[in-house]
């Protein structure tokens, strides 16, 4: 406990000496006064757990200077016991008028000094611990309010995974009730899908590279995708077995950046071929015009036409992709058996010349719960993923289509390219939205753009894995769809 502070206030120097002769052996600290201007610079400058003050004084006396301590907003609450000869009643009434907690005559008495001092030490001390009790109720009360009222949930779980307190922002986003004490897991696996699950598998440790943990609610005819990001506190646990977690909607941040990714694949790969050979026309038009026949030109005018029908084609594409559409309310359907000629175009586009596509018959009579548009932007990424990091950018591609014994269409990609570090698998299919630092969203260091195929994965309701191949060089990519 901290050594109590007593400030003494007197013109005489003896009465100094007595009185901290006689407290000094109860461990105060005292520090003394001449004359009530000096006490008064003392008390703002030490702070003292008590005060006692001489009345009779030249200049300012005991009462003036007791006014001036209740009149200091600092110094109002400190207790003051006045020293006085003075033993008539009036004297005593202005004491107590000007702010007297007490009053020790003179001559004093050493046990009664002591214990008066003692005594108003230990109910200022019991004053101050109710007044910071009092404090400590109302921030707590401030506090919960902040925590109620905001837009993020906030959780407090222990080490068995039971949650033990959820604000309410977090009891409507697991819709679970606030005297609930569910398994958390259980409570998110109800209604959300971990994206990715591995990232879920050390659920509570953080992540090596310091990254969220995701959530997704897949759209459906009735709702749209909802993605929630959950984080840790930064901070030691609060108690030795519980931690605090935040859950906070990135379902704005998460479908714009995915938007503005499509669109972009969109663009470079719609407008660019297209673009090409209109330019390449008019520019061989332009400068063979005076040795070319009309033969000549008449056909190089109408590559340059069919490229100009195919740019309108595919700008209305676009504008349609712009569009709200059955895509973005769950109603999107793709038939399976489009997505080999749906793979051989792009392939062909591409250049990818040594491409081998299984579909099983079982999957066939099946539609993919995704819109045409939205798993061409897939397919594409994937086998430009595969080409751009082949060692020579000419890879054998493999495609296995087929459905398994939950009725979804799996889908695997295999190349004979890279092999990816642990790491890199890792992180590959993460789906940030920051930290990816080109505007293609592809990861940093890494260069395989596969965020965005992620997010059409997991908004859809389905999942991805990435693993190198056992057979020789070259990763597969496996992606589970909804069908129906």
């Amino acid at each position: 406990m901290d050594r109590s502070t007593i400030l003494l206030i007197d013109d005489n120097p003896q009465i100094h000496s007595i009185i901290s002769d006689l407290l000094r052996p109860l461990d105060y600290q005292i520090f003394a006064a001449l004359n009530g201007q000096e006490g008064l610079d003392l008390a703002h400058q030490h702070r003292p757990d008590l005060v006692l003050l001489d009345v009779m004084m030249p200049g300012m006396d005991g009462f003036a200077v007791c006014q001036a301590l209740r009149s200091d907003a600092q110094l109002s609450k400190v207790p003051v016991i006045m020293i006085t000869a003075l033993d008539d009643r009036g004297s005593r009434l202005r004491g107590f008028e000007s702010g007297a907690d007490d009053f020790i005559g003179k001559p004093f008495d050493t046990i009664e000094l002591r214990a008066r001092v003692a005594t108003v030490l230990r109910l200022n001390r019991y004053r101050l611990l109710l007044e910071e009790q009092e404090r400590t109720a109302v921030e707590k009360a401030r506090f919960a309010w902040v925590v109620e009222q905001s837009d993020d949930g906030y959780l407090i779980i222990n080490h068995a995974d039971e949650i033990q307190y959820s604000n309410q922002r977090a009891r409507e986003l697991l819709s679970i009730g606030s005297d609930e004490a569910s398994p958390f897991l259980s409570c998110l696996a109800r209604q959300y899908s971990f994206a990715p699950q591995q990232a879920w598998d050390s659920w509570p440790a953080p992540l090596a590279d310091g990254a969220p943990r995701m959530l997704v609610r897949p759209e459906t005819r009735m709702s749209s995708e909802f993605w929630i990001q959950v984080d840790l506190a930064n901070q030691p646990p609060i108690s030795d077995d519980r931690i605090v977690v935040r859950l906070r909607d990135v379902t704005t941040q998460i479908t714009s950046q995915r938007d503005m990714w499509t669109f972009h694949a969109m663009m470079a790969h719609k407008l660019r071929t297209p673009l090409v050979s209109i330019l390449g026309g008019l520019t061989l038009i332009n400068d063979g015009a005076a040795t070319m026949n009309r033969e000549g030109i008449a056909h190089i005018a109408e590559i340059a036409i069919a490229g100009t029908r195919r740019l309108k084609s595919e700008i209305e594409d676009i504008l349609h992709y712009l569009q709200p559409s059955a895509d973005l309310q769950g109603h999107a359907r793709m038939g399976v058996e489009r997505l080999e000629a749906l793979v051989r175009d792009i392939a062909h586009e591409l250049g990818i010349t040594s491409l081998e596509v299984v579909c099983h018959e079982h999957a066939l009579p099946l539609q993919i719960v995704l819109a045409e548009s939205s798993m061409e932007v897939v397919l594409r990424e994937l086998l430009e993923n595969a080409q751009k990091f082949h060692p020579y950018q000419n890879p054998d591609v493999r495609i296995e289509i087929g459905r398994n014994s939950q009725n979804m269409i799996v889908m695997r990609i295999l190349d004979n390219g890279v092999t990816l570090s642990p790491e890199q698998i890792s992180a590959a299919w993460r789906p940030y939205y920051q930290g990816e630092r080109s505007f293609t969203g592809q990861i940093d260091g890494m260069g395989l753009g596969l965020a965005l195929v992620a997010r059409i994965v997991y908004a859809a309701g389905g999942a991805c894995t990435l693993s190198n191949r056992n057979d020789g060089p070259g990763i597969m990519v496996e992606m589970c769809l909804p069908s129906v």
